[in-house]
C-alpha cells in the first residue's frame, strides 16, 4: 500500500474481489434492466469466454476510509493516530462526514440540486452508508489529518429520480504523514453524487468472500501488505452498485432526473493541489481559503458517458482479437476463473479492463470497434471529480506541475482520454487534449456527440502562453483523426478565477480538443487588406532565410476572407481564422525540418 496511488490500489483490490468470488453463486438476484446505470456485464465466469469492458463503474469502489501505519513488519491499519503502528509515517483516505458542531471542518457543508428550471432545492442529510464503514478512524485536527467516515445517503425530496429521491454523496481526501509532518504531503480530493435506491441482495458472505467493500491485511513472506477486497457480488447478479452497508444491502444506481445540475460544498483544513478531472458539462468552481480553511464548491450538470463492452467464445473473435489476447495473458489480462488464465485459449477466461487514460486503451478500442459495431453498449450517468494521482501528472507541462493548489479541470463525457492535463504544444501554442468514443450510440445510429470543458487558472494560462491574460482572444477546435478540423459548437469565457473553455457536438472516434490563447487580435475593416507579414508579427512567429511560409484561411473563414498575394482581404464582417506554417530550409543536419504552425484571428469590421 505505502507509496502506491488509488489506481494502483484497486488494480491489487480486483484481483482480491475476483479471489473472492470463486464459489459458485448461491442465491441469485434480479434488477430492472431499463436503466443504463443497470447495464449488465457482458463478461462472466465462463470457460474459453474472452471480453473487453470500458467503464467507469467497472472494478472496485473508491469511498472506502483507510488509515494506514508503515511499521517494520509492513502496512498495517489503524483506528486511530493513538495506535502504535500509526505512531510514525501514516497514509489515509478519509471519507468526509457531513459538517456539524462537533465536525466543523473536513466535511461536506452543503449539497443543493438545480432542476431545469434553475431552481435550488437543498439535500437533506440521511444516514452513513453503511452505518460504519470497516476501517473508519478516528483523526486529529492537530495534525489535519481527518477523520474517516463512510459515504453518506441525502435526501432531495423536490427532485426525485426514477426510484425515489436518495443520493448517495461520497468526498475523500487523501494524504499522509511523514516524518511527523502532515502540512507538507500533497493533499487530493475526489467527490460523487449518484442517484440510488437501497437494495436487498442476497450476498452471503458464506458464498461470497465479502458482501462490504473493505480493506484487508494479508502477509506474505514476514511482510503485511494492505489491500482493497470489495463485494463483486452485484457483477454476478447483474447488477450495478455504487455502495455496500451492512445486512448484505446495497445502493443501486441510477439516472439523473433531466436538466438537474447539482453543487457541493466541502470544507478542508488543507488546500487540495494538482490537476481535477470531472465527469461532469459546464463546471464551475470556487476553490477559497479564509483563516486557514479551504472551501471548495464545485456545480456542474451530470454527463452521459459510453460504456463500451463484449465478449464471446475464443472460436467467434477475430484474428487480431486472439491475437492480442495470446500476446498478453495472463501478463495484463483479468479473470472471472483464478488459474484459468495459463490453460489452452479454448478454456481461458480472460478479460481487458484498461483505465480510460491509458495509450493502450485507445488501442483497445480501436481493436474492437468492427466486432462490437462501433456502438455503446450504454450510458450511464455521472457526476463526479478527482484529483489525476501523481502518476497521471507525469507528463504535465512544469507550469502546471510546478504550481501550488488546484490549477485547472478539465471534463469530458468521452469513453477515453488523454493521461494528466491538457499537453501543451509549444510550436502550435495549444492545449491539446485527446479523447475516443465509439461512434454511435447503442442505437448504432444515433451519432454519439461529445462534450469537453477545461478551467484554466489565469496565472497558469500566463505561464503557459506569455501572455498578458487580460488582453487576449482564444480559438477552440476538434481536430479529427485525419487531422481535419470537425464541426462543433465552442466558447471561452472568461472570470476572475478561471478561463473557462468548451466544445461540443462534435462526433468521434478519436479527436483531439485545441486550445489557444493569443493576444487581442488585430482588425481590418471589411473591403480592406491586411499584410501577412504583420499576422506573422503579431503571433511572434520568426521566419529563417529560405523558410517556406504558407497562409491558410480556415474553411469556416473562407466566406470571410481570403488571401491575395501577400495579403489578406476582409470580404465580410466577423471573424477571419488564419494558420500561418513556416517550414525552414533543410540542411545536412537537419533533412526534414519540423514545420511551425500559428492560429491567427482577425476581426472584420
Amino acid at each position: 500500500f505505502w507509496g502506491m496511488n488509488v489506481k494502483k490500489l484497486l488494480s491489487f483490490g480486483v484481483a482480491i474481489v475476483m479471489a473472492f468470488t470463486t464459489v459458485s453463486l448461491g442465491q441469485s438476484v434480479t434488477a430492472s434492466q431499463t436503466e443504463d446505470e443497470q447495464w449488465s456485464s457482458p463478461f462472466a465466469s465462463t470457460a474459453g469466454l474472452h471480453g473487453l469492458e470500458l467503464m467507469e463503474m467497472s472494478g472496485s469502489r473508491t469511498n472506502v476510509s483507510l488509515l494506514a501505519g508503515r511499521t517494520a513488519g509492513g502496512e498495517r491499519i489503524c483506528s486511530s493516530l493513538e495506535d502504535a503502528s500509526c505512531s510514525g509515517d501514516v497514509s489515509f483516505k478519509a471519507v468526509l462526514a457531513p459538517c456539524s458542531a462537533a465536525v466543523p471542518v473536513d466535511c461536506i457543508e452543503s449539497v443543493i440540486a438545480k432542476d431545469a428550471s434553475g431552481n435550488a432545492i437543498n439535500a437533506t442529510f440521511d444516514r452513513f452508508f453503511p452505518a460504519r464503514g470497516v476501517n473508519e478512524y478516528t483523526g486529529a485536527a492537530s495534525q489535519s489529518i481527518p477523520s474517516g467516515r463512510a459515504p453518506s445517503l441525502w435526501n432531495v425530496s423536490g427532485l426525485p429520480h426514477s426510484n425515489g429521491s436518495q443520493y448517495l454523496v461520497s468526498v475523500q481526501v487523501t494524504g499522509g504523514r511523514v516524518g511527523g509532518n502532515s502540512s507538507q504531503f500533497p493533499r487530493e480530493v475526489s467527490a460523487s453524487i449518484n442517484p440510488v435506491s437501497v437494495y436487498q441482495t442476497a450476498c452471503d458472505v458464506q458464498f461470497h468472500g465479502t458482501c462490504m467493500d473493505q480493506y484487508s491485511e494479508r502477509t506474505q513472506n514476514g511482510q503485511t501488505s494492505v489491500g482493497f477486497s470489495g463485494a463483486a457480488f452485484d457483477q454476478d447478479a447483474s447488477i450495478r452498485c455504487v455502495g455496500w452497508a451492512e445486512d448484505s444491502v446495497c445502493a443501486l444506481k441510477h439516472a439523473f432526473p433531466q436538466g438537474m445540475r447539482a453543487q457541493i460544498t466541502i470544507k478542508m483544513s488543507t488546500v487540495p493541489s494538482g490537476w481535477l478531472h470531472g465527469r461532469m458539462v459546464d463546471p464551475t468552481a470556487s476553490i477559497t481559503t479564509v483563516d486557514g480553511v479551504t472551501t471548495m464548491v464545485i456545480d456542474a450538470a451530470p454527463t452521459k458517458v459510453p460504456a463500451v463492452g463484449g465478449a464471446a467464445q475464443w472460436s467467434s473473435l477475430p484474428t487480431s482479437i486472439q491475437q492480442w489476447f495470446t500476446t498478453n495473458c495472463p501478463t495484463i489480462c483479468g479473470t472471472r476463473i483464478p488459474g484459468s488464465l495459463s490453460l489452452p485459449a479454448n478454456q481461458r477466461n480472460a478479460v481487458s479492463t484498461p483505465e480510460a487514460y491509458r495509450e493502450t486503451s485507445f488501442s483497445q478500442l480501436e481493436l474492437w470497434s468492427d466486432f462490437l459495431q462501433d456502438k455503446a453498449s450504454a450510458l450511464p450517468s455521472y457526476w463526479s471529480v478527482r484529483t489525476l494521482s501523481n502518476d497521471e501528472m507525469n507528463r504535465a507541462p512544469d507550469c502546471i506541475k510546478t504550481a501550488t493548489g488546484v490549477t485547472g479541470i478539465v471534463s469530458t463525457n468521452a469513453t477515453l482520454y488523454s493521461e494528466g492535463p491538457p499537453s501543451f504544444d509549444a510550436a502550435t501554442k495549444t492545449l491539446n487534449y485527446k479523447v475516443a468514443a465509439p461512434h454511435y450510440e447503442k442505437d448504432g445510429v444515433t451519432k454519439f456527440l461529445g462534450r469537453y470543458d477545461l478551467l484554466l487558472r489565469p496565472d497558469i494560462a500566463s505561464c503557459l502562453y506569455g501572455i498578458d491574460d487580460l488582453a487576449v482572444t482564444s480559438d477552440v477546435e476538434v481536430v479529427g483523426e485525419d487531422g481535419q478540423e470537425k464541426t462543433a459548437t465552442t466558447s471561452m469565457t472568461r472570470s476572475e478565477s478561471w478561463f473557462k473553455f468548451s466544445a461540443a457536438n462534435y462526433t468521434h472516434s478519436a479527436p483531439t480538443v485545441k486550445v489557444n490563447l493569443t493576444k487581442l487580435r488585430p482588425e481590418v475593416k471589411r473591403g480592406k487588406s491586411l499584410k501577412i507579414t504583420t499576422l506573422r508579427k503579431r503571433v511572434q512567429l520568426k521566419v529563417p532565410r529560405g523558410a517556406r511560409v504558407v497562409t491558410q484561411v480556415a474553411a469556416s473563414s473562407r466566406s470571410r476572407c481570403v488571401i491575395q498575394g501577400s495579403s489578406v482581404k476582409a470580404l465580410k464582417k466577423g471573424t477571419c481564422r488564419l494558420t500561418v506554417s513556416v517550414t525552414p530550409k533543410p540542411t545536412k543536419q537537419v533533412k526534414k525540418p519540423k514545420t511551425i504552425k500559428r492560429t491567427v484571428f482577425v476581426t472584420i469590421r
